[in-house]
């Protein structure tokens, strides 16, 4: 039940929350404390990459010599556009979401970064039109 008020609204204080679930506002401090010690969760802020001027939301699929995914991997993600890089199945190796101000500087990082690495051998890139559903985290209620 903390999970969920914490999915709701990340800034409820302990003691609205212990109001909320009934119980005392150490309760609710000690198992929030015990669940981010734990891993369950972590606090952090979501940023609008539109508001710092990152209009252009890149989404890449890239195919890479076999053996070289780690450093592939390891490679993509030293990138301060990239914000996602998962290694997948299927038709791709890697899907890497990254932000650009526009899409020249796109072009840019595709043409000049990306090719600077001999083990991709692929890749597609795709821009995102309009997102619909865009959350952090898992969530544990079907609202």
């Amino acid at each position: 039940k903390i999970l969920d008020l914490y999915q709701k609204n990340g800034k409820f204080t302990y003691s609205q929350m212990a109001r909320q679930l009934h119980v005392s506002e150490g309760t609710i401090r000690q198992r929030s404390k015990k669940m981010v010690n734990s891993g369950v969760f972590d606090f952090i802020i979501k940023i609008d990459p539109t508001k710092l001027g990152l209009s252009v939301k890149a989404i890449i699929g890239l195919n890479v010599k076999v053996g070289k995914q780690d450093e592939v991997g390891k490679w993509l993600a030293s990138f301060k556009e990239i914000i996602c890089v998962d290694s997948v199945s299927g038709y791709h190796h890697f899907i890497v979401q990254a932000y650009f101000n526009d899409n020249e500087r796109l072009l840019r990082f595709v043409n000049e970064t990306l090719t600077q690495s001999p083990f991709i051998q692929q890749l597609d890139v795709s821009i995102q039109l309009k997102a619909y559903k865009n959350v952090l985290g898992y969530s544990l209620t079907d609202k």
